[in-house]
C-alpha cells in the first residue's frame, strides 16, 4: 500500500482499496465472502467490526496477510501493546 499513512488506516479502508484495485464490486465480493452488500458496505465505512472469520475470508480473496486486516495500523498500536509486552518481558526474566 506504498506510502499510506498507516496512523489513518483502518480495516474498512483497507477492505474499500483492495476491492477498488482488483476492480470488483460489492456484489461480486459479498457473494464470495457470503454476506450481504450492506454488511460489506458497514464493514468498508467502518461501521462494523471486521471479525476473524471475515478477516481470513478477506484475507485469501485479496491475498494479504489477515494482521493486515485485523491491525491496520501495525500490532503496535493495539490497545494495551505496550503493557502486555512489559508483562511479558517481567515474566520472562523471572
Amino acid at each position: 500500500m506504498g506510502s499510506i499513512d498507516k496512523t489513518k488506516l483502518s480495516s474498512g479502508k483497507i477492505l474499500k482499496a483492495m476491492r477498488s484495485r482488483f476492480g470488483f464490486t460489492q456484489k461480486e465480493v459479498s457473494g464470495v465472502i457470503g454476506i450481504s452488500t450492506s454488511n460489506l458496505s458497514s464493514l468498508e465505512n467502518d461501521k462494523r467490526n471486521l471479525g476473524l472469520e471475515l478477516a481470513a475470508k478477506f484475507s485469501i480473496l485479496y491475498g494479504v496477510r489477515i494482521e493486515a486486516l485485523i491491525f491496520p495500523g501495525g500490532i503496535e498500536k493495539m490497545k494495551g501493546y505496550k503493557s502486555i509486552v512489559k508483562k511479558v518481558e517481567k515474566l520472562k526474566a523471572a
